[in-house]
């Protein structure tokens, strides 16, 4: 036969713990093993497509999405059966909001091109002052002007 175990029963006495009655006839039968070979192989196949499943997450959540990240998300699925990190990179994409983060980005960009008219600005003109003139053939340079008494701005 094909599933035998052994070729000779084995005398009675021989397991310390053997079984009697129905149970002995149930493994001394290779009738057992052929339910429970093909039982194991249908449990094999159905987590092999379990795991299939599960692994496919990405790759079906971009679909049903429609993201233009498709492919990508495709390719990185099937890459993560090899690297499992890049699976993760995979799920990240996938279950990204793209158009929020889209959205805060942009966000952020027209903030930082908005002139800016707080009084920082307006002090930045107020501090700008002329340039010195320049020196004179002669080799000497004017005297810079004195500050006017009074607090007041020379004319």
């Amino acid at each position: 036969m094909l599933f035998h175990v052994y070729d000779e029963p084995k005398p009675d006495g021989y397991y310390i713990n053997e079984p009697f009655g129905i149970y002995r006839a149930i493994l001394d039968g290779d009738w057992l093993l052929y339910i429970l070979l093909p039982l194991l192989l249908i449990i094999i196949v159905a987590l092999l497509m379990l795991g299939w499943w599960v692994h496919e997450i990405p790759k079906h959540k971009a679909d049903h999405k429609a993201m233009r990240q498709a492919e990508l998300v495709t390719a990185l699925t099937l890459l993560g059966l090899f690297e499992h990190w890049v699976w993760a990179v995979a799920l990240f994409i996938a279950y990204m909001d793209w158009n929020a983060a889209e959205a805060w980005l942009v966000g952020i960009l027209r903030k930082a091109n908005l002139p800016e008219t707080t009084g920082a600005a307006a002090a930045q003109e107020l501090t700008f002052a002329p340039a010195p003139p320049a020196a004179a053939p002669g080799g000497t340079a004017p005297p810079p002007p004195a500050p006017a008494a009074g607090g007041e701005k020379p004319a």
